[in-house]
């Protein structure tokens, strides 16, 4: 008798433990995830003949709540955005942001100065549906100012 309750103390106990260390890692898993992530949409060459190298490229960008992004870029191409949910600061050549929410679309022009992109909602992520008109071969992303290489 006494070693079938070991037994089943046993087994209650790693029972007990194996679920306590999943809910840990799942946790952690969640307090790794990045500030911006993009999930690709489509890619797809322009029909028209006037426009035979250009091609659309879209993606949906999530920001996680609170979250900024303050690395100035550029885009060489027209970019669209519509915000599918949510609210997003988008602040252009260090000027003041503009907020656009739920069913706004924003446009930045070729190679202007992208400076701060931020959800200012705590409680919930913000998606955007991001669309770039880009040339073939030119740059979709380029850092205002890239790191530097150190040599020794």
């Amino acid at each position: 008798m006494q070693r079938a309750l070991s037994c089943q103390f046993l087994l209650f106990f790693v029972t007990v433990s194996f679920a306590f260390g999943q809910h840990k890692h799942a946790g952690d898993n969640a307090a790794k995830k990045p500030p911006l992530s993009f999930e690709s949409v489509r890619s797809e060459f322009l029909s028209d003949p006037a426009l035979k190298d250009y091609k659309l490229e879209s993606s949906v960008l999530t920001i996680a709540p609170g979250a900024q992004d303050t690395v100035s870029h550029r885009h060489d191409c027209d970019l669209f955005g519509y915000v599918i949910d949510g609210e997003v600061q988008i602040g252009l050549d260090h000027q003041s942001p503009v907020v656009y929410r739920t069913g706004e679309m924003f446009y930045e022009k070729r190679n202007v100065l992208h400076s701060l992109a931020a959800n200012n909602l705590k409680d919930r992520p913000t998606r955007i549906l991001l669309l770039f008109i880009i040339k073939n071969g030119r740059q979709g992303y380029t850092a205002e100012y890239p790191e530097k290489a150190t040599g020794h």
